[in-house]
């Protein structure tokens, strides 16, 4: 997919994705750009950049309730009854989404996730 919300799909030419035009097809000028630096450093001179080690420590987080996740669906299919083949290929996934997804978090703020899983996995089991 091309940048912009267009799409070249159609034999080379650009065909327009959602409802509503883009504001603009231009990219930033000079001036954007000089702006969009002195932002960033003054959010970083701020502290509200994620440092290394907190970007790190989310990833293993995320990580670990993944595998926290898959082993609890085997384990709900397991006593709902499956058959060792249907709980081993039984799966769940983590969604990340909000703030972390959209990459405008800051440190310490809240990792918003929604577990994926089967209809017959829930917290009542």
């Amino acid at each position: 997919m091309g940048s912009h919300g267009f799409s070249n799909h159609n034999n080379g030419q650009q065909q327009r994705l959602g409802i509503t035009e883009p504001i603009s097809l231009g990219g930033p000028t000079e001036y954007d750009v000089i702006k969009t630096r002195e932002l960033e450093k003054h959010l970083k001179d701020a502290g509200l950049y994620e440092n290394q080690q907190e970007a790190v420590s989310r990833e293993e987080v995320l990580g670990r309730l993944d595998q926290i996740v898959k082993i609890w669906v085997k384990t709900i299919s397991r006593a709902k009854g499956l058959n060792e083949e249907l709980v081993q290929e039984a799966n769940a996934k983590i969604l990340t989404f909000g703030s972390y997804r959209l990459g405008v978090h800051g440190p310490g703020a809240d990792i918003d996730i929604l577990c994926v899983g089967p209809r017959y996995a829930s917290r009542d089991v």
